[in-house]
Protein backbone atom coordinates (compact mmCIF):
# COMPACT_ATOMS: atom_id res chain seq x y z
CA UNK A 1 0.00 0.00 0.00
CA UNK A 2 2.66 1.96 1.38
CA UNK A 3 4.74 1.01 -2.18
CA UNK A 4 1.53 2.17 -4.50
CA UNK A 5 1.11 6.02 -2.17
CA UNK A 6 4.53 6.72 -3.16
CA UNK A 7 4.52 5.75 -6.67
CA UNK A 8 1.71 7.79 -6.93
CA UNK A 9 3.37 10.56 -5.06
CA UNK A 10 7.00 10.85 -6.93
CA UNK A 11 4.41 10.67 -10.11
CA UNK A 12 2.40 13.49 -8.90
CA UNK A 13 5.35 15.60 -8.36
CA UNK A 14 6.97 14.58 -11.76
CA UNK A 15 3.73 16.13 -13.24
CA UNK A 16 3.79 19.24 -10.82
CA UNK A 17 7.95 19.99 -12.06
CA UNK A 18 7.18 19.85 -15.44
CA UNK A 19 3.93 22.14 -15.23
CA UNK A 20 5.86 24.72 -13.56
CA UNK A 21 9.01 24.65 -15.93
CA UNK A 22 6.41 25.61 -18.70
CA UNK A 23 6.05 28.75 -20.25
CA UNK A 24 3.53 30.87 -18.97
CA UNK A 25 1.68 33.33 -21.52
CA UNK A 26 -0.91 35.70 -20.28
CA UNK A 27 -4.21 34.54 -21.67
CA UNK A 28 -5.28 36.65 -24.74
CA UNK A 29 -7.89 36.78 -26.95
CA UNK A 30 -6.07 35.28 -29.85
CA UNK A 31 -7.78 35.75 -33.55
CA UNK A 32 -6.60 33.04 -36.03
CA UNK A 33 -6.44 35.80 -38.77
CA UNK A 34 -5.97 39.71 -38.88
CA UNK A 35 -6.00 41.41 -42.10
CA UNK A 36 -4.65 44.86 -42.14
CA UNK A 37 -5.51 46.77 -44.98
CA UNK A 38 -3.88 49.86 -46.50
CA UNK A 39 -6.38 53.18 -46.20
CA UNK A 40 -6.21 54.24 -49.37
CA UNK A 41 -7.26 51.83 -51.36
CA UNK A 42 -9.62 51.89 -54.20
CA UNK A 43 -12.11 49.32 -54.81
CA UNK A 44 -10.55 47.65 -57.41
CA UNK A 45 -7.33 47.64 -55.89
CA UNK A 46 -8.65 46.18 -52.65
CA UNK A 47 -10.45 43.46 -54.79
CA UNK A 48 -7.44 42.94 -56.12
CA UNK A 49 -5.56 42.86 -52.84
CA UNK A 50 -7.91 40.15 -51.45
CA UNK A 51 -7.57 38.14 -54.87
CA UNK A 52 -3.74 37.78 -53.93
CA UNK A 53 -4.81 36.82 -50.34
CA UNK A 54 -6.79 34.33 -51.19
CA UNK A 55 -9.97 36.21 -49.51
CA UNK A 56 -13.45 37.54 -51.30
CA UNK A 57 -15.36 40.87 -49.44
CA UNK A 58 -17.77 38.32 -47.79
CA UNK A 59 -14.46 36.03 -46.18
CA UNK A 60 -13.33 39.12 -44.13
CA UNK A 61 -16.65 38.83 -42.08
CA UNK A 62 -15.03 35.82 -40.68
CA UNK A 63 -11.57 38.14 -39.81
CA UNK A 64 -10.63 40.90 -37.87
CA UNK A 65 -9.86 43.56 -40.28
CA UNK A 66 -7.69 47.03 -39.72
CA UNK A 67 -6.24 49.44 -41.15
CA UNK A 68 -2.71 51.31 -41.74
CA UNK A 69 -2.58 55.14 -42.75
CA UNK A 70 -0.18 57.02 -44.56
CA UNK A 71 0.16 59.57 -41.49
CA UNK A 72 1.46 55.79 -39.35
CA UNK A 73 4.16 55.36 -42.95
CA UNK A 74 5.14 58.65 -42.08
CA UNK A 75 5.38 58.75 -38.27
CA UNK A 76 7.70 55.55 -38.37
CA UNK A 77 9.94 55.81 -41.90
CA UNK A 78 10.52 59.68 -42.15
CA UNK A 79 13.62 59.04 -40.30
CA UNK A 80 15.42 55.79 -42.65
CA UNK A 81 13.74 56.77 -46.05
CA UNK A 82 13.09 60.02 -48.33
CA UNK A 83 9.08 60.91 -47.51
CA UNK A 84 8.91 60.52 -51.41
CA UNK A 85 9.05 57.52 -51.46
CA UNK A 86 6.62 56.56 -48.86
CA UNK A 87 4.58 58.64 -50.91
CA UNK A 88 1.01 59.56 -49.98
CA UNK A 89 -1.07 56.66 -49.78
CA UNK A 90 -0.86 53.59 -47.71
CA UNK A 91 -1.44 50.20 -50.37
CA UNK A 92 0.67 47.83 -48.74
CA UNK A 93 -1.63 45.13 -47.09
CA UNK A 94 -1.38 42.55 -44.85
CA UNK A 95 -2.47 38.94 -44.43
CA UNK A 96 -1.59 37.38 -40.89
CA UNK A 97 -2.29 33.72 -39.43
CA UNK A 98 -2.33 32.33 -36.33
CA UNK A 99 0.08 28.71 -36.69
CA UNK A 100 0.93 25.94 -34.88
CA UNK A 101 2.75 26.75 -31.23
CA UNK A 102 6.73 26.40 -32.24
CA UNK A 103 6.42 26.67 -35.78
CA UNK A 104 8.08 30.42 -36.14
CA UNK A 105 7.43 32.83 -38.52
CA UNK A 106 6.54 31.78 -42.13
CA UNK A 107 6.63 35.12 -45.00
CA UNK A 108 5.32 35.19 -48.70
CA UNK A 109 4.82 38.60 -50.70
CA UNK A 110 3.09 39.50 -53.63
CA UNK A 111 3.73 42.62 -55.56
CA UNK A 112 7.07 43.22 -53.37
CA UNK A 113 9.79 44.33 -54.88
CA UNK A 114 12.41 45.61 -52.18
CA UNK A 115 11.49 43.94 -49.25
CA UNK A 116 12.89 40.00 -48.73
CA UNK A 117 11.14 37.55 -46.78
CA UNK A 118 13.93 37.42 -44.61
CA UNK A 119 13.67 41.10 -44.03
CA UNK A 120 10.09 40.86 -43.25
CA UNK A 121 11.50 37.79 -40.94
CA UNK A 122 14.04 39.22 -39.00
CA UNK A 123 12.64 42.47 -38.72
CA UNK A 124 9.34 40.73 -36.93
CA UNK A 125 11.65 38.39 -34.98
CA UNK A 126 12.96 41.86 -33.39
CA UNK A 127 9.27 43.39 -32.88
CA UNK A 128 8.49 39.72 -30.56
CA UNK A 129 6.26 38.31 -32.98
CA UNK A 130 5.73 34.43 -32.65
CA UNK A 131 4.19 31.40 -34.48
CA UNK A 132 2.41 33.30 -37.39
CA UNK A 133 2.22 33.19 -41.39
CA UNK A 134 2.52 36.36 -42.61
CA UNK A 135 1.16 37.37 -46.39
CA UNK A 136 2.73 41.17 -47.74
CA UNK A 137 0.86 42.15 -50.22
CA UNK A 138 -0.04 45.10 -52.73
CA UNK A 139 -2.68 46.12 -55.89
CA UNK A 140 0.66 46.63 -58.30
CA UNK A 141 4.84 46.50 -57.46
CA UNK A 142 5.84 48.72 -54.81
CA UNK A 143 8.94 48.83 -52.32
CA UNK A 144 6.65 47.48 -49.20
CA UNK A 145 8.34 48.84 -46.52
CA UNK A 146 5.22 49.79 -44.77
CA UNK A 147 4.80 46.20 -44.59
CA UNK A 148 6.04 45.47 -41.33
CA UNK A 149 4.22 48.58 -39.55
CA UNK A 150 1.03 46.23 -40.88
CA UNK A 151 2.15 42.89 -39.88
CA UNK A 152 2.95 44.67 -35.87
CA UNK A 153 -0.47 45.82 -36.05
CA UNK A 154 -2.06 42.44 -36.92
CA UNK A 155 -0.04 41.15 -34.47
CA UNK A 156 -0.90 43.61 -31.70
CA UNK A 157 -4.82 43.29 -32.40
CA UNK A 158 -4.15 39.44 -32.57
CA UNK A 159 -2.82 38.91 -29.18
CA UNK A 160 -3.79 42.01 -27.21
CA UNK A 161 -0.48 42.59 -26.79
CA UNK A 162 1.35 46.02 -27.49
CA UNK A 163 4.44 46.16 -28.91
CA UNK A 164 5.93 49.62 -27.98
CA UNK A 165 7.18 52.35 -30.49
CA UNK A 166 10.79 51.58 -29.68
CA UNK A 167 10.44 48.16 -30.49
CA UNK A 168 8.96 48.36 -33.69
CA UNK A 169 11.34 51.31 -34.03
CA UNK A 170 14.27 49.39 -34.13
CA UNK A 171 12.72 46.91 -35.85
CA UNK A 172 12.03 48.91 -38.80
CA UNK A 173 15.51 50.27 -38.35
CA UNK A 174 16.82 46.65 -38.97
CA UNK A 175 14.38 46.64 -42.00
CA UNK A 176 15.89 49.51 -43.95
CA UNK A 177 19.41 48.43 -42.83
CA UNK A 178 19.37 45.26 -44.31
CA UNK A 179 17.64 46.53 -47.25
CA UNK A 180 20.19 48.95 -47.81
CA UNK A 181 23.33 46.39 -47.68
CA UNK A 182 21.15 44.29 -49.57
CA UNK A 183 21.42 47.22 -52.39
CA UNK A 184 25.09 47.89 -51.69
CA UNK A 185 27.01 44.59 -51.58
CA UNK A 186 27.95 43.46 -54.78
CA UNK A 187 28.12 39.61 -55.23
CA UNK A 188 26.83 38.66 -52.04
CA UNK A 189 23.18 37.00 -51.86
CA UNK A 190 20.23 38.78 -49.41
CA UNK A 191 20.11 35.28 -47.67
CA UNK A 192 24.14 36.22 -46.35
CA UNK A 193 23.14 38.90 -45.46
CA UNK A 194 20.07 38.52 -43.67
CA UNK A 195 21.71 35.30 -42.01
CA UNK A 196 25.06 37.70 -40.84
CA UNK A 197 22.34 40.52 -39.53
CA UNK A 198 20.53 37.53 -37.57
CA UNK A 199 23.82 36.27 -36.24
CA UNK A 200 24.72 39.71 -34.98
CA UNK A 201 21.63 39.79 -33.19
CA UNK A 202 21.61 36.66 -31.48
CA UNK A 203 25.02 37.54 -29.97
CA UNK A 204 23.39 40.79 -28.54
CA UNK A 205 20.50 39.00 -26.89
CA UNK A 206 22.25 36.11 -25.53
CA UNK A 207 24.74 38.60 -23.91
CA UNK A 208 27.52 37.14 -26.01
CA UNK A 209 28.53 40.52 -27.51
CA UNK A 210 28.90 44.33 -25.06
CA UNK A 211 27.38 46.78 -26.98
CA UNK A 212 29.25 49.50 -24.61
CA UNK A 213 32.78 48.56 -26.25
CA UNK A 214 32.38 49.66 -29.63
CA UNK A 215 35.94 47.39 -30.59
CA UNK A 216 34.35 44.98 -29.57
CA UNK A 217 31.52 44.96 -31.52
CA UNK A 218 33.63 45.45 -34.90
CA UNK A 219 35.78 42.40 -34.20
CA UNK A 220 32.35 40.42 -34.00
CA UNK A 221 31.43 42.16 -37.15
CA UNK A 222 34.50 41.06 -38.69
CA UNK A 223 34.02 37.62 -36.90
CA UNK A 224 30.60 37.63 -38.59
CA UNK A 225 32.01 38.53 -42.31
CA UNK A 226 33.87 35.60 -42.21
CA UNK A 227 31.26 33.45 -41.44
CA UNK A 228 28.99 34.07 -44.11
CA UNK A 229 31.00 35.61 -46.31
CA UNK A 230 30.00 39.22 -46.46
CA UNK A 231 32.88 42.02 -46.57
CA UNK A 232 31.62 45.56 -45.42
CA UNK A 233 32.94 49.20 -45.85
CA UNK A 234 34.32 50.77 -42.51
CA UNK A 235 30.63 52.82 -43.48
CA UNK A 236 28.31 49.95 -43.79
CA UNK A 237 29.94 48.61 -40.40
CA UNK A 238 29.15 52.06 -38.48
CA UNK A 239 25.90 51.35 -39.94
CA UNK A 240 25.56 48.14 -38.55
CA UNK A 241 27.53 49.04 -35.09
CA UNK A 242 24.67 52.00 -34.68
CA UNK A 243 22.15 49.22 -35.03
CA UNK A 244 23.39 46.83 -32.84
CA UNK A 245 23.82 48.94 -29.51
CA UNK A 246 19.82 50.68 -30.42
CA UNK A 247 18.65 46.91 -30.61
CA UNK A 248 20.36 46.12 -27.38
CA UNK A 249 17.94 48.44 -25.61
CA UNK A 250 15.10 46.18 -26.69
CA UNK A 251 15.51 43.23 -24.33
CA UNK A 252 15.50 40.11 -27.19
CA UNK A 253 14.65 37.35 -26.42
CA UNK A 254 17.72 35.31 -26.97
CA UNK A 255 16.51 32.00 -27.08
CA UNK A 256 13.92 32.29 -29.32
CA UNK A 257 16.14 33.93 -31.79
CA UNK A 258 18.29 31.55 -32.15
CA UNK A 259 15.91 28.68 -32.03
CA UNK A 260 14.04 30.26 -35.06
CA UNK A 261 17.32 31.15 -37.06
CA UNK A 262 18.78 27.65 -36.25
CA UNK A 263 17.36 26.65 -40.03
CA UNK A 264 18.93 29.65 -41.70
CA UNK A 265 22.10 28.97 -40.56
CA UNK A 266 22.61 25.23 -41.56
CA UNK A 267 24.01 26.10 -45.23
CA UNK A 268 26.67 27.96 -43.44
CA UNK A 269 28.19 24.43 -41.85
CA UNK A 270 28.49 23.02 -38.59
CA UNK A 271 30.41 25.00 -36.53
CA UNK A 272 27.78 27.69 -36.57
CA UNK A 273 24.91 25.92 -35.94
CA UNK A 274 26.35 24.31 -33.02
CA UNK A 275 27.52 27.53 -31.46
CA UNK A 276 23.77 28.01 -31.87
CA UNK A 277 22.62 25.30 -30.30
CA UNK A 278 25.47 25.76 -27.27
CA UNK A 279 23.80 29.36 -26.44
CA UNK A 280 20.04 27.86 -26.67
CA UNK A 281 21.29 25.03 -24.41
CA UNK A 282 23.03 27.38 -21.89
CA UNK A 283 20.13 29.53 -21.56
CA UNK A 284 17.67 26.39 -21.33
CA UNK A 285 19.69 25.09 -19.12
CA UNK A 286 19.97 28.12 -16.74
CA UNK A 287 16.13 28.56 -16.57
CA UNK A 288 15.25 25.31 -15.97
CA UNK A 289 18.06 25.38 -13.26
CA UNK A 290 16.19 28.14 -11.45
CA UNK A 291 12.98 27.35 -11.77
CA UNK A 292 14.13 23.81 -10.31
CA UNK A 293 16.06 25.60 -7.46
CA UNK A 294 12.44 28.28 -6.44
CA UNK A 295 10.18 25.10 -7.25
CA UNK A 296 12.17 22.69 -4.84
CA UNK A 297 12.83 25.43 -2.11
CA UNK A 298 9.01 26.14 -1.86
CA UNK A 299 8.17 22.57 -1.35
CA UNK A 300 10.67 20.96 0.46
CA UNK A 301 9.37 21.88 4.68
CA UNK A 302 6.06 20.68 3.48
CA UNK A 303 6.96 17.23 1.74
CA UNK A 304 10.06 16.66 4.27
CA UNK A 305 7.11 16.86 7.14
CA UNK A 306 5.01 14.52 4.88
CA UNK A 307 7.25 12.26 4.61
CA UNK A 308 8.90 11.79 7.93
CA UNK A 309 5.34 11.46 9.03
CA UNK A 310 4.60 8.35 6.34
CA UNK A 311 7.75 6.53 7.57
CA UNK A 312 7.57 7.20 11.23
CA UNK A 313 4.49 5.38 11.30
Amino acid sequence: MKKGMIKTLISTVALIVLVMLLPVKAMAADKDTVVALGADLTESQKTTVLSLMGLTEADLANCTVITVTNADEHKFLDGYIDSSVIGTRALTSVKMTKSAPGSGINVTTQNVNYCTTGMYRNALLTAGVEDRDVLVVAPTPISGTAGLIGAVRAYEVSTGETVSEDVLDGALDELITTGELNEQLENVSNEDVEALMAWLKNMIATGKLDTSDENSIRQTISEGEKQFGVTLTDDEKKQIVDLLKKLDKLGLNGTYLIDQAENLYKKYGSDVVNQAQDVINEAVGNAVSQATQSFFSSIKESFTGFFSNLFGR
